[in-house]
């Protein structure tokens, strides 16, 4: 069989995004779709009219990818770069994040065209569940996320990439300001990157003890304990400057 696009825009015009229909308690129509969560589970939406003087409808997943994510141990909104990635997939797919639902509003004359709503919806669903596997979002230093891990479980109030003027004109980041402090993140997978690193890191405490912030502010390094990458003496050199900490030992 030959096939070409009109032949294929046929076919996949009959492809269904609803499998199946019901009614649940509330009253809204339970739509499941042949989107599916990393367990292997279909993504469900649901459809109901909204309460306001319009006539205006709702397509929720009634937050059924936050409690996945729950079960998996992962809290959806709980660091800076889970809530910018987050608002990234919202902005990208039009929809939007409510009270722990994903979530797109229609009015009555967009009906027409629910089918893309539900594609939209249904996509959201399946990349934010996509936190659930960690490993697709750590940055490149790993190390670095398990530290802002620790900083949100412990309740701490933080800034992450925190920059300030450095006393040559050019900016200084910081990995993290928490309180008082100033906090940089010493990790690498091998001698060579974690010495760079600690050099860059001394020089960084270095410019920033000039512009005086050191009276303001606590300077702390934060490195792997259990990285045999790191050199004792760049541990023991960045301690003129800055309280050094091991993590997680």
């Amino acid at each position: 069989m030959r096939l070409d696009c009109t032949t294929l825009e046929r076919m996949a015009h009959h492809i269904s995004l609803v499998q199946e229909c019901d009614v649940v308690r509330s009253g809204a129509l339970r739509l499941s779709t042949p989107f599916v969560y990393p367990n292997g589970s279909n993504v469900d939406v649901f459809f109901q009219e909204e309460q306001s003087l319009f006539e205006r409808y709702v397509l929720s997943d009634y937050g059924m990818t936050t409690i996945y994510l729950d079960n998996a141990q992962v809290k959806v909104d709980s660091t800076d770069r889970r809530r910018q990635i987050l608002t990234d997939i919202c902005a990208e797919l039009g929809v939007d994040f409510r009270d722990g639902a994903i979530q797109v509003s229609l009015l009555s004359d967009q009906i027409s065209d629910i089918s893309n709503a539900i594609f939209r919806l249904s996509q959201a669903c399946v990349r934010v569940s996509d936190f659930a596997s960690h490993q697709r979002l750590r940055t490149a230093n790993a190390f670095r996320d398990d530290v802002e891990d620790f900083f949100d479980a412990s309740g701490f109030q933080y800034t992450p990439d925190r920059k300030v003027r450095g006393p040559f004109g050019s900016d200084i980041k910081i990995d993290f300001e928490v309180n008082q402090s100033f906090v940089l993140v010493l990790a690498a997978m091998n001698e060579p990157a974690a010495h760079s690193s600690a050099t860059e890191i001394f020089s960084k405490w270095h410019d920033l003890t000039l512009t005086g912030y050191q009276s303001s502010r606590k300077f702390v390094t934060i490195y792997n304990s259990a990285s045999p990458a790191i050199r004792p003496a760049d541990i023991q050199r960045l301690a003129g400057y800055s309280a050094s900490i091991s993590y997680p030992e």
